[in-house]
């Protein structure tokens, strides 16, 4: 970890700010330069509201964040006026039938819950990956909320922990949703990916909805700059994104897709204020 004291690297910063500049908070990625999270936080919270701290991947030394890490965090966050949301861990399976990996993902997803409370993150992300090898769908669910409800009885609020939309748009886990009183992560990427609705899925959730995934889509390929959607596409993101005052993380991995995504929406989102105004009669 970067010391508070210590030299950090130095990158190219973007070319226009997002922050305090939509209804919603503006988010990106912990990891939009080769660097550590310092670093990353460091550069971006002059330009975003919030940051999407990814902890992917539990077997990493740093997942979850030790606390002099989480101590430094907490020190940026004050000083560059920004908040934090969690993506938590992927590579575990709360679903899973086999016991000892359920037992695993609970003590992983509590361990940084854990950790990262000092931070107050907004929301907690959840990847909840249905078992392949388990065919019966109401089994894996049942074994999916009683994994969360063993995490939740550490005193965890349910609508702290928000599940995402991953190859589907919620259909294998509204029941653990709604019996447990989930929150929403809506990825729009991964639904456009996938050809679904966009408005009709944030209709149907928008209540739950804590937080929204933003990226550009080509095809079946995601995560692109969001310049590379279309304009029918980005004509549905601004629809969505008008109605919404959650967060917004832009969810992209390098500083050129990052800059890019940030100046196409600031640019759609003042076309859409100033088309909007023009609707309306002048008084007299």
């Amino acid at each position: 970890m970067t010391g508070e004291s210590e030299r950090t690297e130095t990158f190219p910063l973007p070319d226009k700010t997002g922050k305090k500049a939509f209804p919603f908070s503006l988010a990106c990625p912990s990891f939009v330069y080769p660097a550590d999270y310092v670093d990353n936080v460091r550069h971006l919270a002059p330009f975003v509201d919030e940051i999407e701290l990814l902890f992917f991947e539990s077997r990493f030394t740093d997942s979850p964040p030790s606390p002099a890490l989480v101590k430094e965090l907490a020190q940026l966050a004050r000083a560059g006026g920004i908040s934090y949301n969690v993506h938590l861990p992927t590579d575990i399976f709360p679903g899973h039938r086999e016991s000892a990996v359920r037992r695993k993902a609970v003590d992983v997803l509590a361990n940084v819950i854990d950790r990262c409370a000092p931070l107050a993150p907004t929301t907690f992300t959840l990847h909840l990956m249905r078992d392949p090898s388990e065919p019966d769908l109401h089994r894996w669910q049942a074994r999916a909320a009683e994994s969360i409800q063993a995490v939740l009885a550490n005193g965890y609020s349910s609508r702290r922990i928000s599940v995402e939309n991953l190859d589907d748009g919620f259909e294998t886990t509204a029941s653990v949703i709604v019996d447990l009183d989930l929150s929403i992560c809506l990825d729009m990427g991964h639904l456009m990916a996938r050809g679904a609705d966009v408005a009709a899925c944030y209709n149907r959730w928008e209540k739950r909805i804590t937080a929204v995934h933003l990226h550009g889509v080509e095809g079946a390929q995601d995560h692109l700059p969001l310049n590379r959607l279309s304009p029918a596409h980005m004509q549905k993101v601004m629809g969505v994104l008008n109605r919404f005052s959650g967060v917004v993380s832009l969810e992209l991995f390098s500083f050129e897709a990052l800059n890019a995504s940030l100046k196409h929406l600031l640019d759609h989102w003042l076309i859409m204020k100033r088309d909007a105004s023009s609707r309306i009669p002048s008084s007299l």
